[in-house]
Order: structure tokens, then sequence, then C-alpha cells
């Protein structure tokens, strides 16, 4: 794509060629007050579901600012395996962390896991502020990588009513104890992921999730903290697949 060199801006709405759309300063404080656009100043604009469009700044004042739409691109589509990550809740930082780096890596969904071993007792997992922060998370990670789709932020769903739900074409969860390595399993067009907390899932989880199809699967030797394994295991079915 042209322009590659330009900021990116998340702008959830339909996008005409020509339109000139009116947006509230305080909803784009980072645009405004960080990145100091003012009139002239050209960036893209992109949806989330694939569009993105040249935009640029036509006038600044007190409570909003007006941006043209100059261009709008190809759609751009959905590539590699389908990647659906469920990830037990951890420690904030790192919990954010394991939602960056895997949307970088274009996973298409997201999914917190709540189970018998998660550390993270002091806030309701379910709070809509905490939800609506994880979403902005992936939103700012497509901002920075140039991703045009935003995975999908699901709500925190026990290990049984995602491994239920999951219907991807393989399935695996990361166990140090388990006897197939990552690099044994056949990943076909669309993968599901279990990835434990702090101390790893429990031996009834692991027997819940292989109920429901999923293959237990080692990383090697190390013990790898959670969010390094998320970046880890996506990487390497991105690379075994020949997406690198």
């Amino acid at each position: 794509m042209k322009h590659t060199n330009l900021t990116r801006t998340f702008l959830n709405q339909p996008y005409t060629q020509g339109e000139i759309i009116s947006l509230s300063k305080k909803d784009f404080h980072h645009e405004i007050n960080v990145l100091r656009k003012k009139t002239g100043d050209r960036f893209i604009v992109f949806d989330g579901i694939g569009n993105s469009s040249l935009a640029e700044v036509k006038e600044v004042d007190k409570k909003s600012f007006n941006i043209e739409l100059l261009e709008i691109f190809q759609p751009s589509p959905k590539e590699g395996i389908d990647i659906d990550l469920g990830q037990s809740l951890i420690k904030n930082d790192p919990f954010h962390l394991a939602i960056q780096k895997s949307t970088e890596l274009g996973v298409r969904s997201f999914t917190p896991l709540i189970s018998q071993r998660v550390v993270v007792k002091r806030r309701d997992p379910y709070s809509v502020s905490r939800i609506a922060k994880w979403k902005q998370t992936a939103i700012g990670a497509c901002e920075q990588c140039g991703e045009n789709w935003i995975p999908e932020i699901n709500e925190p769903a026990s290990i049984r009513d995602w491994a239920i739900n999951s219907d991807s074409e393989t399935k695996i969860v990361l166990y140090p104890k388990a006897q197939d390595k990552l690099s044994n399993i056949n990943i076909k067009n669309s993968v599901s992921i279990a990835i434990g907390p702090e101390g790893d899932f429990t031996e009834d989880e692991i027997a819940t999730l292989s109920e429901c199809g999923f293959i237990p699967v080692t990383m090697g030797k190390r013990i790898l903290r959670a969010e390094t394994a998320a970046i880890s295991v996506v990487s390497a079915i991105r690379y075994g697949a020949k997406e690198f």
C-alpha cells in the first residue's frame, strides 16, 4: 500500500471518497495533542474490517476537526491461517502485551480464559472498562503495525465454554508435560490455541480441552511466561505455514 510513512488512525464508519467528516477532538486526543495534526496534514484511517483511506485535515477548531477522505484504498483481504487464541487471564501488563503482540501477528480472535490458577482477582474480569482497554490495546497495535483487521476481543469465558464453541480445523493446547511437540502437528487452515496462566493448566483442565478435541503440545523444555508463549506459538505457526 502507498503512503506507508503516514500515521494511522482507527475510524469506525463507512468511507466515501471526497467526504468531509467532522470528528470530536476529545475522541482523537492522540492525533491532536500528541501527533499535533494540523490543517493540511495527511494520515491513514482504517475501520478494522479491511477498509482504509487517505485522509487530510481540512480544519481544526476548539471542539472538533474536519477531515476529507481523499482516496479510498482497495480492501485488505484476510491473509494466512486463521488463529483463534485463548489466553488465560494473567497480570495486567503481560496480558496487554499478549494482546498487543498477537494482534501484530494477525490473530483472528482473542478470548480471555477463566482457569483455576488465574491470579487476577483484584478486579472483575467482566467489567466493561477492562474489556474496553483490551480492545483499545488491539486497536493501537493495528495502528502501529499496518494491519487493517482488528481481532475480535471476546468477553472472558470458561475453558469448557470456549473449547466447545471452537470451530477451528486444528486445536492445540500448550502443556509442558505433553508428548507431542508443536512441530509434529499438521496445522490446517484454522487453528485454536489454548495457553494457560502462571502455573499452567491443571490436569483436569487439560482433560477438558482434550475431550473437546484439543491436542496437548510442548514447545520444548524451557518454561515460558504466558505472554512469551503466545508470541512464540503464533510466530512458530506462521513460520511453519511459510508466511514468514
